[in-house]
């Protein structure tokens, strides 16, 4: 699974995952991304065939099930991070290692797609 950080996450996470041999890019990461919708951050992640991560279920929940009805478009998958995991440095290493077991969970592009799953 190819892996889209939403913008509440650090670039050092996506780093850091890279650097264990996944394939994961950060909203940080590019400047043209920053500040993109959260629609548009669906359609970023479906052109990149990556899965969302991301804390924002409120925004999120409704587009995955759009888009996995019956004549959707589909998605690669979401992967929902609660809102009470801090989003700071102290816990860089916690959402590394969530991720990660996600990434040995479903390990192919194609293990989540159209699905859900949380940290």
């Amino acid at each position: 699974m190819r892996l889209l950080l939403d913008e509440m996450f650090s670039p050092v996470v996506a780093a850091e995952l890279r650097s264990r041999g996944h394939d994961v890019v950060a909203i940080k990461e590019n400047a043209e991304w920053r500040a993109t919708s959260d629609p548009d951050v669906v359609s970023l992640a479906r052109r990149e065939h990556r899965a969302i991560v991301t804390k924002n279920v409120r925004d999120f929940r409704p587009p995955h099930a759009e888009l996995v009805a019956s004549g959707g478009e589909g998605h690669a998958g979401m992967v929902f991070v609660p809102a009470s995991v801090p989003g700071i440095t102290a816990t860089t290493g916690q959402l590394v290692a969530a991720l990660e077991a996600k990434l040995v969970e479903y390990p192919a592009d194609e293990d989540l797609a159209n699905g859900e799953t949380w940290t």
